[in-house]
């Protein structure tokens, strides 16, 4: 004998296969989202209907979380940006630095721009702008 599964049970089995590619994260993407809710609606029991409110609330959470996650991508490539152009203008500066306990200090060079963020050459040292402690003119105390 087969069994059809109803309920929450088959709304979780059809969202499974799209959240499993991000389990690893502990993320639901709006894939997964829009599968659950749609087998959610497909296997609701007809005699007590979903409230189209709580419909309403969930499609206006999704939206409002997808808004989020675009402002979070956008206000990280702002910043980026902000300490890239912050890199560069120290460039011909001297700079301040202290690393496992020793304080070094020199003339930037150049700015080398990474995945991590930018960092300013110093000599022969590459020196991310996070450790920066002090900037002066070239050539002041």
């Amino acid at each position: 004998m087969t069994t059809i599964p109803t309920g929450a049970a088959a709304a979780g089995q059809a969202a499974a296969a799209g959240a499993t590619q991000n389990a690893g994260t502990g993320k639901i993407g709006s894939d997964a989202f829009l599968k659950l809710l749609v087998a959610q609606l497909k296997y609701q029991d007809p005699s007590k209907p979903v409230d189209s409110s709580a419909f309403m609330a969930q499609t206006a959470q999704m939206q409002m979380v997808e808004s989020m996650n675009q402002l979070v991508t956008q206000n990280a490539a702002i910043i980026g940006g902000q300490n890239s152009l912050s890199a560069l203008a120290l460039v011909g500066k001297d700079v301040s630095w202290t690393a496992d306990g020793v304080t070094k200090s020199g003339a930037v060079q150049a700015v080398k721009l990474d995945a991590t963020g930018p960092l300013l050459v110093v000599g022969g040292a590459e020196v991310p702008l996070s450790i920066v402690s002090r900037v002066s003119q070239h050539g002041t105390a």
